[in-house]
């Protein structure tokens, strides 16, 4: 079983790297307390690999066998868990019960305009009619969806840009990387930077207060500032408020934070002040650099929820 994530996509190209054939199968549809989310996704190869989880554990042995009867019929399929289903021996949750589309037909060019989508950092969604095998690319969440199809958005992996000094720095950079962020970690300080180094977080150096070269931000990034010295503060605060990130935060007191928003207000900045989460993180009464960063990590989530885009829709002609 390897990595699960959001986008599973990547993961069914190394499959097919391999000469494997896959299935992808989706989540379309639950009744009652379902484990995961509708648009949730399974990438099954030939042999039983898989990657990517629809029921917690459960029930993947046999969605991974009923995938790859699918693929050796050469034909889509649909398969009902927990109530009502024919498999007697798996009971989901609260007798709730989720129905899945095991798809055979996505092609390497699919799944590569999928990959080269989330690498340019655009949104890109699948139809999928379930009458057939038929998939069409859909652009603009304005465009309707018809006849008895599901569409599937995937959406660029979070971003996170973390620009501090000190242990909160590194134990915030490694907690998001493990949730599948993409981190970027800005410091002027070199110890700093070195205990963030490791897969999956870029560091660079911030060489003076009044110059921040800023990495690029879209409306999957969020920004948090972790400085003691906050006279680095106002150049990156500047530049993140104007930028689209979904969450900014920045570390400090109640009254550090008014402060801030004193000098933010005296540089012209308005409304946007608030959109700055300070004291940053929820208030869990953390004191080690691992219960702030996981303070932190919450707040950014429950931010980016409430505001994120649905990756599932479906429409029964």
């Amino acid at each position: 079983m390897m990595k699960c994530s959001e986008n599973i996509v990547g993961d069914l190209l190394r499959l097919r790297q391999e000469n494997q054939s896959t299935a992808l199968v989706t989540l379309i549809n639950n009744r009652g307390s379902a484990p995961r989310p509708l648009g949730s996704q399974m990438a099954v190869a030939e042999d039983g690999r898989y990657a990517g989880y629809l029921t917690g554990g459960c029930a993947e042995s046999v969605i991974v066998s009923e995938a790859i009867a699918a693929m050796k019929e050469g034909a889509n399929r649909t398969l009902l868990l927990g109530a009502g289903s024919p498999y007697m021996d798996i009971r989901l949750p609260c007798g709730a019960a989720i129905e899945l589309h095991i798809d055979v037909g996505i092609t390497d060019s699919m799944a590569l305009g999928v990959a080269e989508s989330l690498a340019a950092r655009v949104p890109l969604a699948l139809d999928t009619e379930l009458d057939g095998r038929r998939h069409h690319w859909v652009t603009s969440p304005n465009q309707p969806l018809a006849g008895n199809a599901f569409r599937r958005w995937y959406l660029p992996p979070r971003r996170l840009l973390i620009a501090g000094k000190g242990p909160n720095t590194p134990a915030l950079a490694r907690i998001a990387a493990a949730s599948d962020y993409e981190v970027v970690v800005m410091s002027p300080d070199s110890s700093t930077l070195d205990a963030c180094s490791g897969e999956g977080i870029e560091i660079r150096r911030l060489e003076h207060p009044r110059v921040f070269d800023c990495p690029p931000t879209d409306p999957w990034t969020a920004a948090v500032l972790l400085f003691h010295e906050h006279e680095w503060e106002s150049r990156i605060l500047a530049t993140l408020l104007k930028s689209e990130c979904f969450y900014l935060g920045a570390l400090g007191s109640r009254k550090t934070h008014d402060q801030r928003i004193e000098q933010l207000l005296d540089m012209g900045f308005k409304e946007a002040v608030s959109n700055i989460h300070g004291p940053v993180g929820l208030d869990i009464n953390a004191k080690t650099p691992a219960e702030i960063a996981i303070s932190i990590l919450a707040e950014m989530t429950s931010a980016y929820r409430s505001s994120a885009q649905p990756i599932f829709q479906h429409s029964r002609g």
